[in-house]
C-alpha cells in the first residue's frame, strides 16, 4: 500500500507542469500583425491600433447567444468602469472568415455597438495567426462554432497583458486589466502557474500521507485481529 501510494506521488508530481491546455493566452507575446477590415471596407493594419491598450473581443457575427452576452457584458462592464475611454480602444474581432463588410455593419447596427469601438475581421490564415498568438482555440461545430468567452487586454506594444474568461466579471475588473496593461503590477497574475503547481504539489502530499495512514491503520488492525486470536487459542489450551 505504501509502494502504491508513493507511485501516485511519483506520477502527480512528474505532471505538475504536464497538464497544460495545449494553447491559452501567454502573458507578454505579441499578437501577430496581421491585416483586417472593418465595416466600411477599410482595410487596416492591426499596429493601427499600436500606442493605446486594446481590449480585445474575439466574436463572430452569426453567433446565437454566447457572443451577444459577451459583447453586453463588456458594453456594461466599460460603462461601470473608472477607465477612461480616451486611454484604450476596442476591437471586436470576428474569427468567422465568411463574415464581411454588410455582415459587420448589420452587427454593429444590430448590437448597438458603441461608435468609438472597432469591429473587423480578416481572411482566414490572418484569422489563425491571430488566435493562435492570443492563444484563443475555436472549432466548427456544424454551422456554428466552439469558442471560449474570453477578453484579451494587450498592452499599448500589442503583447497579451490579462485575460478575463466567462461573462461573470466587473468594471473593476476591467479596470485592473488595464491598469496591467498600462503597466501596472499583478503579482498573481504573473505567478498564476506556480501557485497552481505549488498547491498540487501540497495535495500530492496530502494525498501520500493519508494512503499511508490507511495503510498503518490497516496494518494496525490485522496485528489487533492476530493478537486477539492467539490469546484465543492460549485461553482454549
Amino acid at each position: 500500500m505504501t509502494r502504491f501510494a508513493l507511485l501516485i506521488f511519483v506520477v502527480l508530481v512528474a505532471n505538475v507542469r504536464g497538464n497544460v491546455v495545449d494553447i491559452a493566452p501567454a502573458r507578454g507575446r505579441s499578437v501577430a500583425a496581421i491585416n483586417w477590415i472593418d465595416e466600411t471596407g477599410r482595410t487596416r493594419s492591426l499596429g493601427d491600433l499600436a500606442g493605446y491598450p486594446v481590449v480585445l473581443l474575439p466574436i463572430y457575427t452569426r453567433c446565437p447567444g454566447p457572443c451577444i452576452q459577451n459583447v453586453d457584458r463588456l458594453k456594461e462592464t466599460l460603462a461601470n468602469s473608472a477607465s477612461d475611454p480616451r486611454q484604450f480602444r476596442v476591437l471586436l474581432f470576428s474569427f468567422d472568415a465568411t463574415d464581411n463588410v454588410g455582415t459587420l455593419l448589420k452587427y454593429r447596427q444590430r448590437e448597438n455597438i458603441p461608435l468609438g469601438w472597432s469591429i473587423g475581421t480578416a481572411s482566414q490564415p490572418d484569422i489563425d495567426a491571430l488566435l493562435e498568438s492570443i492563444g484563443v482555440q475555436v472549432g466548427k461545430a456544424g454551422k456554428e462554432f466552439v469558442h471560449p468567452n474570453i477578453v484579451i487586454v494587450l498592452d499599448s506594444k500589442l503583447r497579451v497583458a490579462k485575460w478575463i474568461y466567462g461573462t461573470n466579471y466587473s468594471g473593476a475588473d476591467v479596470d485592473l486589466a488595464l491598469k496591467v496593461a498600462g503597466g501596472g503590477n499583478d503579482w498573481l497574475g504573473e505567478h498564476s502557474q506556480l501557485l497552481y503547481s505549488l498547491l498540487l504539489f501540497a495535495g500530492s502530499l496530502l494525498c501520500v500521507a493519508l494512503c499511508y495512514l490507511l495503510a498503518q491503520l490497516k496494518s494496525s488492525r490485522g496485528l489487533t485481529r492476530i493478537d486477539g486470536t492467539v490469546r484465543a487459542v492460549a485461553v482454549e489450551d
